[in-house]
């Protein structure tokens, strides 16, 4: 009997051995059901397959230099993707980045007075103790000399013994009004400038470095060493900031500054363009844009089918307007020589001006174009303003040359935008007061602004179609008198920057 109850309870173990496998296999297969649904769900929106991005805009911040240079970059997303380049690529290894945040550290600094790949140590009048156990981390403007002295002068006093020599003992900033000497044969001779440019070139670039606050770090001293100890030199190492790099950390150097691509080369060429924004080196950077960049993928890839997240779309848009910026200083120049042409003018910079004209506004086109086509709206639309800004310059070309073409993509691209921005507005429309009191910046922008401002220059440029277009709006449920109140609230006479003022009654 003893022996019958010992197999009835091996049976017994044994099955409830076998539920137990049997619960643990449904839990296992109930476990991994959760994973399987969520990649079926969301593997198209985290797969970077076909997505060289980060390799590439690196390369083309580094294909925006000249041979030997120097590269200013701060965050993540402008240095560690340029030396990737330089350390799995080897690409521009002759290139040194110089990353401004680390640019603060005793170590760092100690870095950049080495060799590196194939780049010589960095220019600099500081030594290995200058910065060293933390001296002269932040620096002062506390009795301030106003006579101005050469940058290097100004340093040798900083870097010198007596740099504390004030009742607080603190490192002081004697002389903060400062110039660096140019040499226009060598700025020609180091390829900065061309010779057509020699009568621009300014004699010194004058910065008054008091204007950037009540001191400076040791990053930004580091930073303004190296450019002059560059330029003295003879512009050995050019020097440029990557175009990310917030303007709060050029120095003051802004109206000689470049733009070559992705970044901005110091020159010694004084000006802003006509919006306010860096001037383009227009012949260096439509070679490097047309000849040298690199798209990430985004100009092969199908519609939808790449996933971009949203730094590498903000990098788009910040190509996009680099381009922009470009084709209009381009646009530009083709004016300045047809106007030099009807002035009897028989050369400009170098050709004939109508010759030159021709070629400014032949480039400036071909930019567009390719930035339509490596960039396309399919895999990155355009960022808010972004699509209003390429019409404009399409327009802007059309109007300065009769190319028609050029007139036609503005057209295209504005009617494109005014009915995807149509949506957005329906949804407006549709909110209570309450909700549209709680809308962004950016929301009420593109309802209160953006959207008449783009049916505005559509019918600037395609009045007949007009009609049309507004009726296109009105059957996705767009409010036109709504969006009538605020075109006549924007027109030229309102102020620029008031704010439109939206009645309650006026938001549904």
């Amino acid at each position: 009997m003893a022996k019958k109850d010992k197999k009835s309870g091996q049976r017994e173990e044994l099955g409830n051995t076998t539920k137990g496998l049997a619960v643990a296999g449904l839990a296992a297969l109930v476990g991994l059901g959760v994973p399987l649904q969520m990649v079926s769900q969301t593997w198209d929106d985290h797969d970077r397959s076909g997505r060289y991005a980060a390799r590439d805009f690196g390369m083309n911040y580094l294909a925006s230099l000249e041979p030997n240079a120097v590269i200013f970059t701060n965050g993540d997303n402008d240095t560690f993707p340029l030396w990737y380049c330089q350390e799995v690529e080897n690409f521009r290894t002759d290139v040194r980045v110089v990353n401004l945040s680390y640019l603060a550290t005793d170590w760092y600094i100690a870095q950049m007075q080495r060799p590196a790949y194939e780049s010589e140590p960095l220019p600099m009048k500081a030594d290995k103790m200058t910065f060293a156990y933390d001296n002269r981390q932040f620096n002062y403007f506390i009795d301030p000399d106003t006579m101005p002295v050469p940058v290097l002068k100004s340093l040798e006093h900083l870097y010198g013994p007596n740099y504390k020599n004030n009742p607080y003992g603190m490192s002081e900033i004697k002389y903060p009004r400062t110039f660096i000497p140019i040499d226009a044969d060598q700025a020609i001779k180091a390829g900065v400038v061309t010779e057509n440019q020699r009568d621009m070139v300014e004699e010194y670039i004058g910065l008054s470095l008091d204007r950037l606050g009540s001191g400076m770090t040791s990053s930004q001293i580091m930073s303004l060493d190296i450019i002059a100890s560059s330029i003295e030199q003879g512009w050995k190492r050019p020097c440029y900031f990557a175009m990310t790099v917030p303007t709060s950390y050029y120095l003051g150097l802004s109206p000689y500054l470049r733009n070559t691509g992705m970044a901005y080369q110091v020159t010694p060429l004084k000006g802003m363009s006509e919006s306010g924004d860096i001037m383009s080196a227009t012949d260096k950077m439509y070679d490097n844009v047309m000849n040298k960049f690199r798209w990430g993928g985004i100009d092969v890839a199908k519609p939808g089918s790449l996933y971009l997240d949203e730094t590498v779309r903000r990098m788009v848009t910040t190509l996009r307007s680099a381009m922009t910026t470009l084709a209009m200083d381009l646009t530009y120049e083709g004016m300045a020589a047809k106007e030099a042409g009807k002035n009897g003018q028989a050369s400009f910079m170098g050709q004939a001006p109508q010759s030159y004209a021709a070629d400014r506004f032949d480039k400036a086109v071909k930019v567009l174009n390719t930035m339509m086509e490596k960039l396309p709206l399919g895999a990155a639309p355009f960022a808010v303003q972004m699509g209003q800004q390429v019409a404009d310059t399409y327009a802007f070309i059309g109007q300065q040359t009769g190319n028609k073409e050029a007139t036609r993509k503005a057209i295209d691209i504005l009617k494109a935008e005014v009915m995807r921005y149509a949506g957005y507005v329906r949804y407006y429309q549709s909110l209570t007061p309450g909700q549209y009191d709680r809308l962004t910046m950016v929301d009420r922008f593109i309802d209160q602004r953006y959207l008449p401002m783009l049916i505005q220059d559509y019918a600037s440029l395609d009045e007949g179609g007009l009609e049309t277009l507004m009726n296109q709006i009105q059957q996705q449920g767009v409010n036109l008198d709504r969006v009538y109140s605020f075109m006549k609230a924007s027109k030229p006479e309102a102020q620029a920057g008031d704010e439109v003022t939206v009645e309650p009654d006026s938001q549904q």
